[in-house]
């Protein structure tokens, strides 16, 4: 496993970061042969993550979220109160993987600090309710908190097949580590899981499937403009790969069914 030199990657070295021994990532030949598939998965369980104990756990959440309300360039304050290496699910994404092609920016917390940047500007070019910012920053932070147990790489190609799903689910057990508030968990954890929805159409999605996802995300206490954000801050956090927003067809459909 090369150990990516994208400065966000030094950064949280000089942080201190270290792999958490619950996470510690690993590289597994699933055929067992020299240049087979190779998949990235945690040493155990997530669901062994240590806690770091209930009055930490609390400080990091409350850390978490002031920033995510406040911090106009949420990844400076995130290395420098060192939340990259105090978090297990963040210390996971330091050098994992992604497709250059894509993801030109370098490994998955290179992206997602990019990511939740983005998201903070994005709000703040038309604000609204800060309990909502945090809702969109923290998701776009952890988007791809899924990528670490499902990565995978065969030779120039590194996909990380259901990521999204595994991600919702890593967030609500998260959140009730942190101890965040119930509701906002489970709006950030919906955020997550559906971050990919737009990929599963070609061109403009239908008025059912526009309306399928908004009815989930409502059920999540989320909505449909807060997941474009979300969509457009991993979009534009792809270094020289940047994209516009892919959610622009689906708002466009919501608009057109009110």
């Amino acid at each position: 496993m090369q150990v990516s030199t994208s400065p966000m990657s030094l950064a949280a070295q000089r942080d201190g970061s270290s792999w958490p021994c619950a996470i510690a990532p690993i590289y597994s030949g699933e055929d067992g042969l020299s240049g087979g598939t190779r998949r990235m998965t945690y040493a155990k369980d997530p669901d062994s993550v240590p806690p770091l104990g209930h009055q930490a756990d609390d400080q990091a959440g409350d850390a978490l979220r002031r920033i995510a309300r406040h911090a106009t360039e949420p990844s400076k304050e995130l290395l420098r109160e060192r939340l990259v290496s105090r978090l297990p699910e963040l210390a996971a994404l330091d050098s994992v993987p992604q497709d250059a092609r894509w993801h030109p920016e370098g490994d998955v917390l290179t992206h997602s600090l990019l990511a939740a940047d983005a998201a903070a500007a994005r709000w703040d070019a038309a604000p609204g309710p800060i309990d909502r910012r945090e809702i969109v920053v923290l998701a776009a932070l952890f988007h791809d908190v899924g990528k670490p147990a499902t990565t995978r790489s065969d030779g120039d190609s590194v996909t990380s097949h259901g990521h999204a799903e595994l991600g919702g689910e890593i967030v609500l057990r998260m959140g009730g580590r942190l101890g965040w508030p119930d509701r906002e968990t489970t709006a950030i954890a919906a955020l997550v899981r559906h971050h990919m929805a737009h990929v599963s159409v070609q061109g403009d999605p239908t008025r059912r499937a526009v309306g399928r996802l908004s009815r989930r995300l409502a059920d999540a206490g989320t909505s449909l403009a807060e997941w474009s954000l979300v969509v457009a801050a991993d979009g534009a956090a792809r270094g020289s790969a940047s994209t516009g927003s892919r959610a622009e067809p689906w708002l466009r459909i919501a608009s057109s069914m009110e």
